[in-house]
């Protein structure tokens, strides 16, 4: 696994690279006037959790847990990516060519500069990133495929897809149990899986699952300090006051803290700009409470142990072995790598 260790090393640097160096000013630019939503501070908040994920203890633990191929092989992966958040997609390419295969991404119109140009520095420094991987308009001649998209795209995929090994991903979002006895620090660290990337990302924290009786009275007042100026942000507040303009016109019952609406809803799903919650009455009600959204569910957060979940303010704080919709992809492509 020598060759895989130095391929995500060159990665690394290149992370760093388009992070702090003024020549990748500009690439950060292009990647905003294409999406407004991938504010410079948002790509950079990204580009730090890739570099983190990416330090040498990190990249050994978690190449350690996979037999991986000596050399590449000829096995041709074809990858169609998400573009919600900066990054997203980057995950699939890397593991599809650390497993040894000839990679063809199709990227996300959301996302078109940001792994393109990062994986162009990589590719200076080790030209595994190269050699191995090409970006298409379309694909074809695939021996393996993952595509990641909405509910009605991922029907759509897997019909496509049907006649070769294939994983497709499609609309998820996270949870947040809370006891009631949040501290203001829980209060901040949950804001974090609520607001980061505007709430785009399917790890954000989409519905709160309460204690009978909860007062959300802490809760919004610590937001109101560290969070409100999400406002400010042209794109999400058009988000929220579409929902509130309708919620108003339906006389639909709700909380408005003038930067997020919370209503009472049993799905996890929630739009931009909105939070669902709802009750348990006992702790020992909260499994059953999630069972029914465990297809739609990316990520738990809470401060309880036993159910599963991650501490408060951890959800978009990945690693290498954070994979989505809990399939271990690097261990699902090498065992399709030994069948093909």
């Amino acid at each position: 696994m020598v060759w895989q260790k130095q391929a995500l090393v060159a990665l690394r640097e290149a992370m760093i690279w388009l992070e702090t160096s003024e020549d990748a000013a500009p690439i950060l630019q292009q990647a905003y006037h294409q999406n407004r939503w991938f504010e410079e501070f948002q790509v950079k908040k990204a580009l730090q959790q890739w570099t983190l994920s990416l330090s040498d203890e990190a990249i050994d633990a978690w190449l350690r847990g996979y037999q991986w191929p000596e050399t590449p092989h000829n096995t041709h992966l074809g990858i169609i990516m998400a573009g919600n958040i900066p990054l997203v997609g980057l995950h699939d390419i890397l593991v599809g060519i650390l497993a040894g295969y000839r990679v063809s991404a199709k990227l996300s119109s959301d996302d078109a500069v940001l792994p393109k140009q990062l994986l162009l520095k990589a590719a200076t420094m080790d030209s595994v990133w190269s050699e191995r991987l090409v970006f298409v308009e379309q694909l074809k001649a695939m021996d393996v495929a993952i595509a990641t998209g909405s509910n009605n795209s991922a029907r759509y995929f897997s019909a496509y897809f049907k006649h070769i090994p294939h994983l497709i991903r499609n609309h998820r979002n996270s949870l947040a149990v809370l006891t009631g006895q949040e501290t203001t620090e829980d209060f901040i660290a949950l804001g974090k899986d609520v607001f980061d990337y505007y709430g785009l990302g399917c790890r954000n924290v989409t519905h709160l699952l309460l204690p009978q009786n909860y007062d959300f009275m802490p809760l919004f007042q610590c937001w109101d300090i560290h969070y409100a100026d999400i406002q400010h942000h042209n794109k999400y507040i058009n988000n929220y006051q579409y929902h509130r303009a309708m919620l108003l016109m339906n006389l639909d019952p709700h909380i408005d803290t003038g930067y997020v609406i919370a209503k009472e809803k049993s799905e996890l799903y929630a739009p931009v700009g909105m939070l669902n919650y709802s009750f348990y009455s006992e702790m020992s009600d909260i499994p059953q409470r999630i069972e029914p959204w465990k297809d739609q569910l990316q990520c738990v957060v809470s401060t309880i142990d036993g159910i599963g979940a991650l501490p408060l303010g951890q959800s978009q704080c990945t690693m290498l072995s954070d994979y989505a919709d809990g399939v271990d992809t690097a261990q699902w492509l090498l065992d399709q790598a030994t069948h093909a």
